[in-house]
């Protein structure tokens, strides 16, 4: 699971479940990344007011099998009405993914 969290009250150690980006779109912080000062500094520098934080709940899907993959991208393309041209735009798909699966593991 995830929580926002302010960012005056993010602490090293923490980890980031969402990539953090700034104004302009730009990946300042990916997801997976355990938070250190030099990236407290960053988020005070680019006046970014929240962050997406892992929590320890245990309610995430640790690793996805190739049946619920599938299940997930079957469940996307149907709603998608373009193909990714980019590697951001097949991330867009990755994540579409996981959270189709996230969906459906939770029915």
């Amino acid at each position: 699971m995830a929580e926002v969290v302010s960012s005056n009250d993010i602490k090293t150690g923490m980890v980031v479940s969402e990539p953090v980006v700034n104004s302009f779109g730009q990946t300042l912080i990916s997801a997976g990344v355990e938070i250190n000062e030099q990236h407290i500094k960053l988020l005070k520098l680019w006046n970014i007011s929240c962050v997406s934080i892992k929590t320890s709940d245990g309610d995430e899907l640790e690793e996805l099998s190739e049946e619920m993959i599938n299940l997930g991208l079957e469940r996307l393309l149907k709603r998608l009405t373009w193909k990714p041209r980019n590697e951001n735009e097949q991330d867009l798909i990755d994540l579409g993914i996981i959270s189709a699966v996230n969906l459906i593991a939770r029915k």
